[in-house]
């Protein structure tokens, strides 16, 4: 989507300011031994032998749970169903394989790590689904038609705890130009005009 670029290209521009603004205490031994520690996760992966899960059956399942209930018509039902699904391809993750064991340009091995992402993802988005009880924009509680701005005229944070789960906060949304107004399609629109 195109606003994985947009938003990207922010974010890096804020560490980048926020870095120039902040002067690092650490030294160059221990930034490096910490990117070290960071890549040994993604070397076990490589490593790894007695492996027995299929990284494309899990993504495959996590694409079809999204899709089944997470996607624009969800309830508290398909939301659960997703986070209990999520986790359980999470606990999968830890047994994966990566038939390729080469260093040198090995795509099985990059769509194995980006697949722990995917995951990590996922599972946030599923959860600020479960939390946020109202429709708004096109995304369609069915268990919560309307839209609830005192409650969720907010946007949704997410972090991740020591259990690995993620923790959902808010932060207000400043209005700027555009009024939140009733979204209304099709027939309904012609007759409020």
């Amino acid at each position: 989507l195109s606003e994985l670029s947009v938003f990207g290209k922010v974010a890096g521009d804020s560490a980048r300011e926020y870095a120039l603004a902040h002067k690092s205490t650490a030294s160059a031994a221990s930034i490096t031994q910490l990117a070290q520690e960071q890549f040994k996760t993604f070397t076990q992966l490589l490593e790894q032998t007695d492996g027995t899960e299929n990284p494309a059956a899990i993504r495959n399942e996590m694409g079809d749970i999204m899709e089944e209930c997470v996607g624009i018509y969800r309830s508290e039902e398909t939301t659960s169903k997703a986070i209990a699904k999520l986790q359980s391809l999470k606990e999968r993750y830890k047994n994966v394989r990566v038939q390729d064991k080469s260093k040198i340009f090995n795509t099985d091995w990059l769509t194995t790590i980006e697949l722990g992402y995917l995951l990590d993802v996922a599972q946030t988005m599923a959860h600020s689904a479960h939390l946020r009880k109202e429709s708004r924009g096109s995304h369609q509680r069915l268990d919560f038609v309307e839209r609830d701005d005192n409650s969720f005229l907010k946007h949704s944070l997410s972090f991740y705890q020591e259990d690995g789960t993620p923790r959902n906060e808010y932060s207000d949304v400043t209005i700027t130009k555009s009024q939140p107004a009733k979204r209304s399609y099709g027939a309904a629109q012609s007759e409020g005009k």
